[in-house]
């Protein structure tokens, strides 16, 4: 019975190697298809201009990041601008269209919950020394593809599913799923129009409902604009 229950116990480390090794495998052909590694690791910063469409609407949105240390996203309309920010340790929203007169502090849990956000090398990369653990799922259709679904565990609790195109690897829709003010929540985002910048570095230019005219990497970004004054 003992040599029975070892043999069992081997043959179930041995298949969740060889998963984690095909998750592992996954991991780096859609890092290689982002642009590879070496090249992920060059991004400092990131900029983004574009539109976010609401019934029709053109709503002008912009979007800076430094790479693991802040990001800002701003929305203008009707001469007035919104706007979210977070830092390593805090994060402000901003929305006079809303009523509101001052900014206001986002809560510790959202401020953790966004932290993966401000990963611009991606979270796929590195992802063990991030504290974050991978799981390789059964195939999702996605819009009539058949997907590699990747589950990733994040260090912060939430969870996000990456489901990819199994002929280029470019990630198609993201499930992030998690707990807010003690609310559970599933955000759904589909990816389109994939181009590389000039560094070659691989985004997708519309995401869902928002528009993106142009994508710079590296480019300075100012300080000032993570301060939260209106």
């Amino acid at each position: 019975m003992k040599r029975t229950f070892t043999t069992i116990a081997m043959l179930f480390f041995m298949a969740s190697a060889m998963a984690q090794k095909t998750a592992d495998e996954v991991a780096a052909k859609v890092i290689d298809a982002m642009g590879g590694k070496e090249k992920l690791l060059t991004i400092k910063s990131v900029k983004k201009a574009g539109s976010l469409d609401i019934g029709g609407q053109k709503i002008p949105f912009n979007y800076y990041c430094i790479n693991d240390r802040a990001e800002r996203t701003d929305y203008s309309f009707n001469g007035l601008t919104a706007f979210q920010i977070v830092l390593k340790d805090s994060g402000f929203n901003f929305s006079p269209f809303n009523g509101m007169a001052n900014p206001e502090r986002m809560t510790a849990e959202d401020v953790k919950l966004a932290q993966d956000e401000l990963d611009q090398q991606g979270i796929l990369l590195n992802y063990a020394a991030k504290g974050h653990t991978l799981e390789l799922m059964d195939p999702e259709d996605v819009d009539g593809v058949d997907a590699i679904q990747l589950k990733i565990n994040l260090n912060s609790g939430k969870t996000i599913f990456y489901y990819i195109d199994p002929e280029t690897y470019y990630v198609i829709r993201s499930k992030v799923k998690g707990i807010s003010n003690g609310q559970e929540f599933t955000n759904i985002s589909n990816y389109y129009n994939f181009q590389k910048t000039k560094e070659g570095i691989l985004f997708a230019f519309v995401i869902d409902n928002v528009s993106f005219d142009k994508i710079e990497v590296n480019t300075d970004i100012d300080n000032k604009l993570f301060e939260a004054k209106k």
